[in-house]
């Protein structure tokens, strides 16, 4: 399996993972979406909250550009970044890029 290969199906199973938990007292639905064609890789939180306020956000958002992973977005406290490092995916094809280019500077990992 190529490289691109490998990259989206490690995403797919993460956010293919994270999907089947559910959120303790909350009634929101997680929806996991991942488009191979496009590389992008989300899962969404979508519900209402008790006062009957639309609640729709990114848990996760990754996709593959340039033969790099870039992880655009995680508002967790579980850590996908360690799971892909163990999954085999090196630092230099792993994109923090919900830092700043020059944050991402004093990380380990590619900046672009």
């Amino acid at each position: 399996m190529d490289k691109l290969e490998t990259y989206k199906k490690i995403l797919r199973e993460i956010i293919t993972e994270y999907s089947g938990y559910k959120p303790r007292n909350s009634p929101h639905e997680l929806l996991p979406i991942c488009d191979d064609a496009a590389c992008e890789y989300v899962l969404m939180s979508i519900g209402w909250d008790e006062k009957e306020n639309r609640k729709y956000h990114s848990i996760f958002h990754f996709r593959i550009k340039n033969d790099k992973i870039y992880v655009e977005q995680d508002n967790t406290d579980a850590n996908p970044v360690q799971q892909m490092l163990d999954a085999g995916v090196p630092k230099e094809d792993i994109v923090l890029a919900f830092y700043s280019p020059s944050h991402r500077k004093m990380t380990d990992f590619a900046l672009a």
